[in-house]
């Protein structure tokens, strides 16, 4: 089963703490950065689900890790 709007909030909430902890800086919602799984630069998206324009970085509860959009575009290619 998916997870609502309000579960998946909870969640980015709580991985973004971590990544948070794990880069040493904050991060906010439109940032330029690197992507966590492949390291391609990027913005991060942490208010939604990676839709927004450009390369997006986001919180994946399918695959449960920060990825981009490149990373997306990999798995089906």
């Amino acid at each position: 089963m998916y997870e609502n709007k309000e579960e998946y909030e909870a969640i980015v909430r709580r991985r973004l703490i971590a990544l948070e902890w794990a880069v040493g800086h904050p991060i906010e919602h439109g940032a330029g950065g690197l992507c966590p799984r492949c390291g391609l630069s990027g913005n991060f998206d942490v208010e939604g689900l990676g839709f927004s324009r450009g390369n997006s970085i986001y919180f994946s509860t399918v695959y449960q890790e920060w990825r981009c959009r490149v990373c997306d575009y990999r798995t089906i290619h």
